[in-house]
């Protein structure tokens, strides 16, 4: 499957939405803190709480990549 991502002003995204869904389009909510958090939780070992200065460092790294 492929992953599109549309920007759509706020003002037509009810419209564009209820076309795109007409057509079978799966339409998925993420904003970027979501996804910045997911990414960050991937790296997070079971069990490990890390420090404030690691969590600071892997946030840096996440967004010097984007």
């Amino acid at each position: 499957m492929e992953t599109l991502i549309i920007n759509v002003p706020e003002k037509k995204s009810t419209l564009v939405k209820q076309l795109l869904k007409e057509l079978g389009v799966t339409i998925q909510n993420k904003t970027k803190a979501k996804q910045l958090a997911e990414e960050i939780n991937k790296g997070i070992k079971p069990g490990a709480k890390p420090s404030l200065d690691e969590i600071v460092a892997e946030v840096r790294e996440v967004r010097s990549k984007q």
